[in-house]
């Protein structure tokens, strides 16, 4: 099973994935070098194509993420956006379970779905 690590505050890993996060430059400089350190004790190496250091904001895990804010990415709510209208109990269905990963996202979204939800309740 494949899971997300978070560690003490410094950064988070999921599979081949590593953010490393700070409060400070000095402190994002200090933090990379541990981390590198430790990769390098392991003999794991990196891509220095792949790296972006020291980013304001970063797209990471279907969000957008800068200080002290977590957007969705415009381009993974696109099939959301651009879903049909569900002519069937199944589609309709399949939509909640796409969107429903975004819910946390859209202020009064239990409001705005609850009507449909009923459509879904048995007699």
């Amino acid at each position: 099973m494949f899971y997300v690590n978070f560690y003490a505050g410094l950064l988070v890993v999921y599979l081949d994935g590593i953010v490393v996060y700070s409060e400070s430059l000095t402190n994002h400089l200090r933090h990379l070098r541990v981390v590198f350190q430790k990769l390098r004790g392991y003999e794991l190496y990196a891509k220095k194509e792949k790296y972006e250091f020291c980013c304001e904001q970063i797209t990471f895990l279907r969000h957008v993420i800068s200080q002290g804010n977590i957007q969705m990415d415009s381009r993974k709510v696109k099939p959301v956006v651009d879903w049909g209208i569900p002519s069937k109990v199944t589609d309709l269905r399949s939509f909640f379970g796409l969107a429903n990963y975004y819910r946390r996202f859209i202020n009064g979204y239990s409001k705005i779905v609850n009507p449909s939800m009923d459509l879904l309740k048995k007699d």
